[in-house]
Formats: structure tokens, C-alpha cells, sequence
């Protein structure tokens, strides 16, 4: 897979699930099983897990809206640091988070995610 294939395949991860909300676009986008790397440890599960989990961390930030503000191909790799702001549904408030992840292509799908949030952190300001 070339640099802009990959790098279209990251953004489309970006767009369908979180801009447009469609978990289910993960059965097209990401192998079965997904590894994920987070702050919570390392997990390898399966795409049905991992939209289930997505459907739970949606609903705590309302009409949020995410950004790409940078982004890097090396390899096998998708580099990106981008901006989610919405509604936090638990206080109301406005919050801004923003994601610095890493994504792994294999044979066309992303594989494997290293993922940190920053929550309150805007690096646009």
C-alpha cells in the first residue's frame, strides 16, 4: 500500500467513525483481531469488541467534531495529531482533547493503534 493509500485509509478511519459516527465502517477499515495500544494497556480484540467500545466512547462527548492537524506516512505507519471538540455530556462544559495516535496498515487495513488523549489540551490556541 502506497503513502496516499494509506494515508486516505487513516482519514477515512478519521472521517466514518468519528466525524459521521458509523462504527460499523470498522468491519471495512480494521483487520479482525484490531491490536490496540492506550493508556489503559495493550488489548487485541475483535472488530465486534472494538465497536462496542467506540459506541460507549462516543457518548461522552455530544457533536464533536475532529480535526487533523497534522499528519505523517513512514512505512507502514500513519502519524496523526488531531483535535476533538464537543459537549462533554457528563458536565455540559465544552471540551477540547486532542489525540496523538499512530496507525499500522496491514495488506489494506489498519492493524494496530498506539493511541494517547490529552484531555483540555488545544494546541490550536
Amino acid at each position: 500500500m502506497g503513502d496516499d493509500d494509506a494515508q486516505a485509509l487513516v482519514r477515512r478511519w478519521w472521517q466514518e467513525i468519528w466525524g459521521d459516527g458509523n462504527v460499523d465502517a470498522v468491519d471495512e477499515l480494521c483487520t479482525d483481531p484490531y491490536l490496540r495500544h492506550t493508556s489503559l494497556g495493550t488489548e487485541r480484540i475483535s472488530r465486534a469488541e472494538y465497536k462496542k467500545r467506540l459506541t460507549q466512547t462516543m457518548h461522552v462527548l455530544r457533536g464533536a467534531e475532529t480535526t487533523i492537524d497534522d499528519e505523517v506516512v513512514v512505512g507502514d505507519k500513519v502519524w496523526t495529531r488531531a483535535t476533538s471538540r464537543g459537549v462533554n455530556l457528563t458536565t455540559e462544559d465544552r471540551q477540547t482533547l486532542t489525540w496523538m495516535v499512530v496507525h499500522r496498515i496491514e495488506e489494506g487495513r489498519i492493524a494496530e493503534t498506539w493511541a494517547a488523549t490529552l484531555p483540555g489540551v488545544d494546541w490550536e490556541a
